[in-house]
């Protein structure tokens, strides 16, 4: 299902933070965006760039092709949007906007426990979430943080990282 913007030159600016790197398909809303702003107007996105939670989606593979969870995950797909910034900035040019500027920044979320990590899976994990049973849920989530640590485990302080990365992107509408 994809929704229309349907605004005809009507704003100055559009913002949006840490929102569309959770949609795969950005051309229909790059055009929406671009139909909506007035000549001159200006586009600033925030979002999840390639290579963003790498490690933790690496681990993530291994833990859901393990037999007790693999069932749960068939014919499931990715549904992320994590580009990087060639591969951005294309997607604005073929809209009809101008990149000014598109950058991939690495970023190092932490987690001071493993219960903060276990409420940020249980938060921003649900199309994996949303498979299992809810018996299942907090088992899956502690086997997802138990591979994790064992490949990238705390720092001498217990905080845990997870290596991010946002794509920062500027565009604007030709006058």
């Amino acid at each position: 299902m994809h929704v229309i913007l349907r605004f005809l030159e009507e704003f100055d600016i559009v913002f949006s933070n840490a929102t569309l790197h959770w949609l795969s398909d950005h051309p229909p809303v790059l055009e929406g965006i671009e139909r909506c702003l007035v000549k001159g107007g200006r586009v600033v996105i925030q979002m999840g760039g390639k290579g963003n939670a790498d490690k933790i989606f690496n681990v993530l593979g291994v833990v859901v092709d393990n037999s007790r969870w693999k069932n749960y995950f068939d014919n499931f797909s990715f549904t992320y949007g994590f580009f990087d910034t060639p591969e951005y900035r294309q997607l604005l040019v073929d809209v009809g906007l101008v990149p000014v500027r598109a950058e991939l920044i690495p970023k190092d979320m932490t987690y001071p426990c493993r219960e903060d990590f276990a409420g940020w899976i249980r938060t921003t994990w649900l199309q994996w979430l949303s498979r299992l049973p809810e018996s299942e849920k907090q088992v899956f989530i502690e086997a997802l943080i138990d591979e994790y640590l064992a490949t990238s485990p705390a720092d001498t302080d217990g905080v845990i990282h997870i290596g991010m990365m946002r794509l920062e992107v500027e565009a604007k509408k030709e006058v």
